[in-house]
């Protein structure tokens, strides 16, 4: 069975995704199939002429090819995999560039990633111990050749399935990965991010990555760390509705307690010590690398996790029964390659998703305009809190592909066809957790007209980033949404709570502009009376 991982949605991908089944990459990979693909790129199925053997390509989409950023990166995992020969890392056959476009070629895996077996409540606190241990194997393997990969995440993590049904731990997307020097400098031939530069992924971040500070093996250790409390407690250990709040988590609070976040489970004292060294806030305080937490793994007792049996309890009783789980099973199996794997069922490509936060599910809109794929749907609930100090996201430096969409929205442009928009689309893909590219879409989506659209991009981008309240046309565009009949409710409650009274200039200024349009002008009126009684 095909993986489910979100960014697997051809879907989502159909416009981005240029290669089609025949075509052949480097005079030698015949592409058969699109497998999966991502706001960066795409993995097909391909098979290696002349030998027929089943491989999976990635490769950039092709509006993505001029960013040396991305481009970068890609090359950067090539290297980085070329180095790392182990059973526990995805392995790299070849890398070559056809016209323009670069491609890896690795091996083709069967199985699922963490994040499903997480979604799917199949974790079990033995499956999480092992899954834990392998990850540490492989990554004790990648330190010890100097590597840190920076961006460890159920995504990132395959668990390859043998043909006796056993699973074991594959690791995925080293874009992001580090190479230190033996003296410990990071190699500047291969330095993709600067100092100050937030990388990762908010839910796993080390407290230096949130920080933007330089990132190394103690950062992978305690990525790790936040992944085994996960796949024991169910939940992660800090969430927000906003980055900035699970990035001060991180930053600031102590790892929760197990028992208090999944009461049913009775964990080791010395499975918690494990783990609250993993996750210490100050990375001198956690184990230096994988090898080290490794061998802190290995020398836990034989049960040093298990769960109440709920079944077993009695209502009577003052004492609960605890039945500890089986012992975990090591598989070792071999992927088949020969011709015959490209049939089996469940055969797929490694997908990566760069820089990609698990989406909740999708929620229907009003006819959209463009597909809404690229971006899940947010929760319904008010977009801030508490009103935070605004700020220009567009003073200082602005990114590169950016900029002729900045300009765009500068020169009050109105584009006819929503293709012309593409490579936009592609960049709200590619930078998640970036407010601009959100806001821009929504600008230009006014002016075309399309109201509903809009609005949900905005309440997008002040979910991401509140402070972006203070986007010189945002202000303005809310409440011009507010008096129109489709949007008017949804927008007014924003006004009301990113701006409050500071929106009443502007909320008069429209009342006057609306002179002779009675009912969007009785919106507006509305509007400003709610904003009064709140001064």
């Amino acid at each position: 069975m095909q993986s489910s991982h979100p960014s697997e949605r051809p879907e989502a991908d159909a416009e981005s995704s240029e290669l089609r089944a025949g075509n052949v990459l480097g005079g030698r990979y015949r592409i058969e199939g699109l497998l999966g693909g991502g706001g960066i790129g795409a993995v097909y199925r391909a098979v290696q002429l002349p030998l027929e053997r089943p491989v999976a390509i990635k490769v950039l989409h092709d509006d993505l090819l001029t960013m040396k950023e991305l481009r970068a990166r890609f090359e950067r995992e090539a290297r980085v995999l070329s180095a790392l020969t182990h059973p526990q890392i995805v392995s790299i056959s070849d890398y070559g560039i056809d016209g323009d476009r670069p491609f890896l070629v690795m091996e083709l895996l069967e199985g699922r990633t963490l994040e499903e077996v997480l979604r799917a409540g199949e974790m079990t606190p033995a499956l999480a111990l092992e899954v834990t241990r392998e990850i540490l194997e492989g990554l004790a393997f990648a330190h010890e050749k100097g590597v840190a990969h920076r961006d460890l995440k159920p995504a990132n993590v395959f668990l390859l399935r043998g043909r006796d049904g056993s699973e074991h731990v594959k690791l995925l997307d080293f874009g992001l990965a580090r190479v230190v020097s033996a003296k410990g400098a990071e190699d500047d031939e291969v330095t993709l991010t600067k100092r100050g530069v937030v990388f990762g992924t908010p839910s796993y971040m080390s407290p230096e990555q949130a920080a933007g500070t330089p990132a190394d093996e103690r950062s992978d250790v305690y990525s790790l760390g936040v992944l085994l409390f996960e796949m024991l407690a169910g939940r992660r250990p800090f969430v927000g509705e906003t980055r900035a709040e699970v990035l001060r988590g991180h930053l600031a609070d102590p790892l929760p307690r197990l028992a208090s976040v999944r009461p049913e489970l009775r964990a080791h004292e010395d499975l918690v010590e494990l783990l609250d060294r993993a996750t210490a806030k100050t990375p001198s305080d956690r184990y230096r690398d994988a090898s080290a937490m490794l061998k802190a793994l290995e020398a836990l007792p034989a049960r040093a996790a298990w769960v109440v049996d709920l079944a077993e309890v009695s209502v009577a009783a003052t004492q609960v029964s605890i039945k500890p789980p089986p012992p975990p099973v090591r598989g070792r199996v071999g992927l088949a390659v020969g011709a015959g794997a490209l049939a089996a069922a469940g055969v797929i490509a490694l997908a990566f998703a760069w820089d990609r936060e698990p989406p909740p599910a999708p929620a229907a809109t009003e006819a959209p305009p463009v597909e809404e794929a690229d971006e899940p749907a947010l929760p319904p609930e008010p977009a801030l809190a508490v009103r935070v100090p605004a700020r220009d996201p567009w003073q200082g430096e602005i990114p590169e592909p950016l900029l002729p969409y900045h300009a765009m929205v500068e020169d009050g442009h109105v584009f006819e066809d929503r293709r012309e928009l593409a490579g936009l689309f592609t960049l709200a893909r590619a930078m998640p957790d970036d407010a601009r590219p959100r806001l821009l879409i929504a600008h230009l989506f006014v002016g075309r007209g399309w109201f509903t659209d809009a609005l949900n991009r905005y309440e997008r981008a002040l979910r991401l980033d509140p402070s972006v309240r203070g986007d010189p046309h945002l202000r303005r565009a809310l409440v011009r949404l507010a008096a129109r009949d489709s949007v008017g409710e949804r927008a007014a409650d924003l006004v009301e709570s990113v701006y409050g009274p500071e929106a009443l200039p502007e909320v008069q200024i429209a009342i006057n502009e609306l002179d002779g349009q009675p009912l969007p002008q009785l919106r507006l009126v509305n509007l400003r009376d709610r904003l009064r009684a709140l001064e």
